[in-house]
């Protein structure tokens, strides 16, 4: 298994490839937060690695979270991060399956990670895009957990 490598650049899709890929990773061998920004970094090669290298002293002990967000500062423009916050904050699922509406909620959260940042905060944001007729049998519940309401949506 050979894990993706990050030359740099701000192709946004080539940003996201490396990120999903590392976390594909992350899947398969679970680690500590702190542990997940070693192993990502661990493949970052040319200029991607020099930058890391001057921003890791002023960032030791960071988590996944944390690095994402300053690896996303840099390498994903303003324009494309600002739209994708867009998306996630105007997601409706409208003609969406639950699924079909976690799965996008899922990709989109990432970028707007201080929204989601707790499991009541992420239950919440996604409790409030769901379709009336079924947030109607989801609120009624009071459910503090993400996975919790993402259960009960499916079964609604």
């Amino acid at each position: 298994m050979k894990p993706p490598q990050f030359h740099g650049g701000l192709d946004p899709l080539k940003v996201e490839a490396w990120v999903l890929g590392i976390e594909k990773l992350f899947d398969v061998f679970p680690c500590l937060e702190t542990q997940k920004v070693l192993l990502a970094t661990f493949t970052l090669e040319d200029e991607v690695r020099r930058w890391w290298k001057l921003m890791r002293e002023n960032h030791k002990d960071i988590d996944w979270i944390r690095f994402l967000e300053i690896f996303y500062d840099k390498y994903f423009s303003q324009c494309v991060c600002s739209r994708k916050v867009s998306e996630f904050m105007e997601l409706k699922p409208n003609n969406m399956s639950v699924a079909e509406y976690e799965a996008k909620f899922t990709e989109l959260d990432r970028f707007i990670p201080h929204m989601v940042d707790t499991n009541y905060k992420k239950a919440r944001h996604f409790e409030g895009g769901l379709r009336d007729d079924i947030l109607d049998k989801v609120n009624v519940l009071k459910l503090e957990t993400y996975i919790d309401v993402l259960d009960r949506a499916i079964i609604s």
